[in-house]
């Protein structure tokens, strides 16, 4: 009943006079039905619908307490489908563990302590379907095994299917499959050579995925900087320094376009 009021331009602390007024009811009377919207007959309904010039199937929409709106849950690197129902109450949302922030006409949850500062809105209720989560699937390159392994467990806490390769060729036979939708690849091989090659065969599909280039080695005169910010530059993937830490490296990934609901997307401006 408030979302219909409110919608009409009626303020909060106007809703009961309003409808005490328009129904001839006592203000104890109009204060339940304001907050009991049980207690109304579709007649009543109806007669809102004329006072407002709605349909009562807009009426009756309004004021269900099932309707709830579609949002996004955000977790971590997933994305899951779910309706909120938003709170009446807008003021300091700080104590709030989820909140909800609009963008571009629809909703996405997420922590408060991550919405800090901006413009977000209190949730009442929250509902998940059933509805499969999916996972962006990334495959991590690096000829040290443990690298590699230890990567992809720190990509899984985050939600992301990640698989492991220790060798170049290995990859480049899985690469045209279309099986991942970014790849972290680490710049260079044994006996100083690099992974051109992969970073050529993964820019050559048609379905664009993200790029992450690993390196480590420029500060000890291994690898050449010159060479390799050329490569990133020429098949325009985000460079991660070694020692990698994991925020940086998904932030990385979410920059050249992964896309949290497991798609590759246009990269960010």
């Amino acid at each position: 009943m408030r979302a219909l009021l409110e919608r009409h331009g009626i303020p909060k602390h106007r809703h009961s006079s309003f409808v005490g007024e328009l129904f001839g009811l006592s203000r104890a009377a109009a204060h339940q039905r304001v907050n009991k919207s049980t207690a109304w007959t579709v007649d009543e309904f109806q007669q809102l619908a004329d006072r407002f010039g709605e349909t009562l199937a807009e009426v009756l929409g309004a004021t269900t307490p099932h309707s709830g709106t579609d949002a996004v849950l955000r977790v971590g690197a997933l994305q899951i489908g779910c309706r909120v129902w938003f709170a009446s109450e807008t003021d300091d949302t700080s104590s709030d563990a989820l909140v909800a922030m609009e963008n571009a006409g629809s909703y996405v949850v997420m922590p408060a302590t991550a919405a800090v500062g901006q413009e977000s809105l209190r949730i009442a209720r929250l509902e998940v379907g059933h509805a499969k989560a999916v996972a962006p699937r990334v495959a991590v390159f690096d000829d040290e095994r443990d690298v590699a392994n230890a990567l992809c467990a720190h990509l899984r806490t985050m939600g992301i299917e990640a698989m492991a390769y220790y060798t170049a060729e290995d990859l480049l036979a899985d690469i045209p499959q279309g099986l991942f939708d970014g790849y972290v690849i680490d710049w260079l091989l044994p006996n100083k050579e690099t992974t051109v090659s992969l970073l050529a065969a993964v820019r050559h599909q048609p379905k664009r995925s993200a790029l992450v280039l690993l390196t480590g080695n420029t500060r000890n005169g291994s690898a050449d900087p010159a060479e390799v910010a050329a490569a990133a530059s020429n098949f325009k993937a985000q460079l991660v320094e070694k020692p990698v830490q994991p925020p940086f490296l998904l932030s990385a990934l979410v920059t050249d376009g992964l896309d949290v609901t497991g798609r590759a997307v246009a990269p960010l401006a």
